[in-house]
């Protein structure tokens, strides 16, 4: 549990925190304060975010949804061809090594490794349609049909999950908000002191303080969340698609 909160806390974390402390002090020390529209603040910098955030929870639906078409097509694949009267059980053992080959090949692709490409991927495309040329007499045309088509929706599953983990959210937006979150306690710390002087507490520049470093660790601690869940496939966050669930079963192929 203690590893998953700390999973929040990175360098941009020190950083930030730094900076809300040392511009509150500079900011106190010249006695500098301003009214601030914070609805504009929120628009500039909470919309965005938010925005960044959504986008990257919806790439990993997409690519929980895509993987599970993924591995019930290659099943399907795999009983298509098994079940075809008069194919080889050496034939049928060969296009077995190839899906399990491919599902290797595509995760690997997926965590980013960079000994493999999405040619690479497409190139077991072409060994399995050979494999299936090779048999196309003892196939009928519904067989065939099936064959096809499935095999086809395979690699456009593989496609569309090499598509999402290669085109992440917006870098531009990214690198937007994150200027704007180290530009904020600049903006937010004169007004919360001006705020803060109508307060007879003798604790005020403890809860000034206190509400600019909460504040500031907030929006990064939000940045930090959308950065792990960026990219889904490489196993490194707590909310990252568990790949090894959607590996094949040596009963199942």
């Amino acid at each position: 549990m203690l590893k998953k909160i700390f999973s929040i806390f990175n360098f941009h974390t020190i950083i930030i925190v730094a900076e809300a402390i040392g511009v509150y002090y500079l900011f106190k020390h010249i006695d500098l304060t301003m009214s601030v529209n914070f609805d504009i603040i929120s628009i500039a910098i909470i919309f965005p975010l938010v925005f960044t955030i959504t986008g990257a929870f919806n790439k990993r639906q997409e690519s929980l949804n895509y993987l599970s078409i993924f591995r019930t097509k290659i099943i399907t694949l795999q009983n298509i061809f098994g079940a075809v009267e008069g194919v080889s059980k050496k034939d049928k053992q060969r296009l077995s090594e190839i899906l399990i080959n491919l599902e290797k090949y595509s995760f690997s692709l997926l965590k980013g490794s960079k000994k493999y490409s999405i040619t690479g991927v497409r190139k077991f495309s072409k060994e399995i349609y050979e494999l299936t040329l090779s048999n196309l007499s003892k196939f009928n045309d519904r067989e065939k049909d099936s064959m096809i088509r499935v095999k086809n929706e395979v690699f456009q599953n593989i496609e569309n999950l090499h598509a999402l983990q290669s085109h992440g959210t917006p870098v531009s937006l990214r690198s937007y908000c994150l200027v704007f979150i180290y530009l904020f306690p600049l903006i937010y710390t004169p007004s919360l002191i001006d705020g803060i002087k109508s307060s007879i507490s003798e604790y005020q520049n403890v809860i000034s303080l206190g509400f600019t470093i909460l504040i500031s660790f907030t929006l990064i601690a939000l940045y930090n969340i959308q950065n792990y869940i960026e990219n889904p496939f490489d196993q490194k966050g707590f909310d990252d698609v568990k790949l090894r669930e959607f590996k094949l079963k040596e009963e199942e192929i």
